[in-house]
This record gives C-alpha cells, structure tokens and sequence, in this order.
C-alpha cells in the first residue's frame, strides 16, 4: 500500500496561488471609490411601474369527443 505525500512542489503552488488571491483581493479593495458608493447609496431608488395585466382564464373546455366511456 502507497501513501501519498504531499510534494514541496505542490505546497509552493498552492502558496503561490493563495497568496496572489490574497493581492488581487487587496488591489480590489483599495481601487473601490467609497464617496461614489455613497453618493449612489444615498440616491432615491427609481422602480419602473409594473403593467397591470388582466385574470385570463386559461381552464380548457371540454368538448363531447373528451368523455369517458365505460
């Protein structure tokens, strides 16, 4: 029975990723204009208005040539 080993080649590029994602999240958080995120937060929202729309009734009718017969 073999047992798998984790390699340093693996542990150095899973550290290499996690720590570049680490940056990117950094860079994102600092690059957001927080005074236009206010300035839009503080802004009335405008909904368009919905359209009223009319109960169709949409039950099928049955016609002579749908009943059972025994």
């Amino acid at each position: 029975m073999t047992q798998n080993k984790i390699d340093t080649t693996g542990i150095i590029l899973l550290s290499t990723f996690f720590l570049l994602l680490l940056f990117a999240g950094y860079l994102s958080y600092k690059s957001i204009d927080w005074n236009v995120l206010k300035r839009l937060e503080s802004q009335p929202l405008v909904l368009p208005t919905p359209i009223p729309t009319q109960a169709i009734s949409t039950s099928p009718t049955a016609s002579p040539s749908a009943t059972i017969k025994p």
